[in-house]
């Protein structure tokens, strides 16, 4: 699943400091303008900096953008114990997934026009593809010391499927967030790892 890719620099130094200010007044901008409209001088001129400052601290537009993005706590956190097997790292994902939830559900309105800009922005989706790709590693590697995952399934495949589950059920939440319940979360993940686990291992 997608995992929080912004924890560049510390946050207590001048650096962290720096992209924190530049993240808030982007939100801000964001927040007035929309996406599409919040130019990077306007977003400099509020954090009381430098075009300049930007691009010494976020490589692009589309960076800063899913910075904004992560700041609004809306990418899952990868900062847990590993697990032992296909169900309880599925179980520990669907924990993660329905926390995210909860959360974007009342930020369902910045959620969808940051996915609406993305597919218009040639740069800030290949930043996310690249995010993804990412994120397919660290999944990925999670997956394949698990003793009883499936030996024929690529911990690779299961790692974007899952994303896509994922994705999937964050965006109908927003439609209809009383039919995606944490439970219909936990046993869709729960089905799931069923699939994923070596059929001789089952119970």
């Amino acid at each position: 699943m997608s995992r929080d890719s912004e924890r560049r620099g510390k946050a207590g130094g001048k650096r962290g400091r720096t992209r924190a200010a530049l993240v808030t007044a982007a939100l801000a901008v964001i927040e007035e303008r929309g996406f599409a409209a919040a130019s990077l001088e306007e977003i400099a001129s509020r954090a009381g900096m430098t075009k300049g400052a930007i691009y010494s601290n976020f490589p692009s537009k589309g960076a800063l953008l899913l910075a904004a993005m992560s700041a609004r706590g809306l990418t899952l956190s990868s900062a847990r114990e590993p697990a032992q097997s296909v169900g309880e790292e599925l179980s520990a994902m669907a924990a993660e997934l329905a926390a995210t939830l909860g959360h974007a559900r009342g930020q369902a309105a910045f959620l969808a026009e940051f996915q609406a800009y993305a597919l218009t922005d040639p740069e800030l989706r290949k930043i996310l593809a690249a995010t993804y790709a990412d994120a397919f590693t660290q999944t990925a590697d999670c997956l394949a010391v698990l003793k009883d995952r499936r030996a024929d399934l690529p911990p690779r495949a299961m790692a974007a499927a899952l994303q896509s589950v994922a994705l999937g059920l964050m965006m109908q939440s927003l439609i209809t967030p009383d039919e995606i319940t944490d439970e219909v979360i936990a046993r869709t993940l729960e089905a799931l790892a069923v699939g994923f686990v070596d059929p001789a291992l089952r119970l």
